[in-house]
């Protein structure tokens, strides 16, 4: 029965290490799904080890100090593999330290007293078990949201496996039930192990999964919604606004002289501009309201439960706040302005089309009036700043003394 279940546990730690390996790519990335592989092997030669001083299968020199090492170097390896995957480096730098003194210890230990007494063999399970809930609690703190169940499920498997070594280990002198305890621990671990390559593979699916879904929606450069991701999020919100009777506001914003900009300092000068600005957006407006990069200089906030006249100063105090942006880039200071068209379900009606064309002709408006001031939809000028012509000549950009 124990040769079986030794076997079959090799056997099912080498197919789970060759699937990690062939995975690789969409398992969390290739350095966690290899550091999973490794543990596997590396567990699974320990059993092999165990099982080769079994009856019939041949003797090994010192089983207990090399099957040891092996083992704890495995947990260590699947501890770093759950690490990688839960983008934890900064904690497993930490927690390191105390693995791998850990397996130091077990070590010396095991070289200098290699004896086959329960007391060993005790301290080994004590010390896998440790590491085992060590793992474990990682896993179920730093599981996200999204993928908190199975987070939760393959740690609670690696928690009931490092009790089962704590019973081994307390078991370990009690001859009547070593056979018993020692079959127990054997199917565990064989639980324990698809389990764990099951929650390892659906963890890292649903990580490549949300980060597809993240990239779909979000800009890279600023890390607000874009086009779509905004699109889909205002006919929510109009359909909400239905519903309820609410208004729904727009507004759309474009940067003066951005193109002056990158001609003069450079692209990357752009992206600074395009960072701080999106920055300011976030800190002025509300939590509820969603805030998007549609193209290169041009931003949309979409204000939920916000009249015209609300929707209008809101604009204004975006567009004083981006005037007095001031942003330091390579020795100098970098100013732009922003002209803002608004448009609101009062007059345009909850159609998100038609919200977004009208706001983008107040916009354009504003351009042609001047630029750096609002234009509601539909109106006459509401507000603005003196008007500036965005040439280079004009451009304000100044030495840092």
């Amino acid at each position: 029965m124990d040769t079986t279940l030794i076997l079959a546990n090799a056997l099912i730690f080498a197919l789970s290490a060759g699937l990690m390996l062939i995975s690789s790519r969409s398992a969390g990335g290739i350095r966690g799904a290899v550091w999973f592989a490794g543990s596997n092997l590396s567990r699974g030669a320990a059993m092999l080890i165990i099982g080769a001083n079994l009856p019939n299968l041949g003797r090994v020199r010192y089983p207990q100090p090399i099957a040891g090492v092996l083992v704890m170097t495995g947990v260590l390896m699947l501890h770093q593999s759950f690490a990688e995957l839960l983008e934890r480096k900064a904690i497993l730098l930490r927690v390191q330290c105390g693995l791998v003194a850990a397996i130091t210890v077990a070590l010396v230990y095991f070289s200098l007293f290699p004896s086959r007494s329960s007391v060993p063999i005790a301290a080994l399970h004590v010390v896998e078990g440790l590491l085992y809930l060590l793992v474990a609690v990682l896993v179920f703190r730093f599981s996200g949201k999204e993928t908190a169940p199975v987070g939760w499920f393959t740690a609670l498997a690696l928690a009931i496996y490092g009790l089962i070594l704590f019973l081994k280990a307390a078991s370990d002198g009690d001859h009547r039930s070593a056979a018993a305890m020692a079959a127990l621990m054997l199917m565990a671990c064989l639980v324990t192990t698809v389990v764990t390559a099951f929650g390892f593979l659906s963890l890292s699916t649903t990580k490549l999964r949300l980060e597809l879904l993240w990239r779909a929606q979000v800009d890279d450069l600023t890390g607000l919604l874009n086009r779509w991701a905004l699109k889909r999020m205002a006919l929510r919100e109009i359909q909400r606004c239905r519903r309820a009777e609410h208004c729904l506001s727009l507004i759309t914003m474009d940067l003066d002289g951005l193109k002056t900009i990158n001609d003069a300092q450079g692209h990357s000068c752009g992206d600074v501009v395009l960072q701080a600005v999106s920055g300011v957006l976030q800190e002025t407006v509300r939590a509820n309201d969603s805030i998007a990069r549609i193209g290169g200089d041009e931003f949309c906030v979409l204000l939920p439960d916000t009249c015209q006249e609300e929707a209008v100063l809101v604009a204004e105090r975006l567009r004083e706040e981006i005037d007095g942006l001031v942003i330091r880039y390579r020795g100098v200071n970098v100013q732009t302005g922003a002209s803002l068209g608004v448009s609101s379900s009062v007059i345009s009606g909850l159609d998100w089309q038609r919200l977004a064309d009208d706001s983008d002709a107040a916009l354009y408006q504003a351009k042609r009036e001047g630029r750096n001031r609002v234009v509601l939809a539909r109106s006459e000028e509401i507000t603005g700043g003196e008007p500036r012509q965005w040439d280079e000549s004009r451009l304000r950009v100044s030495r840092i003394s």
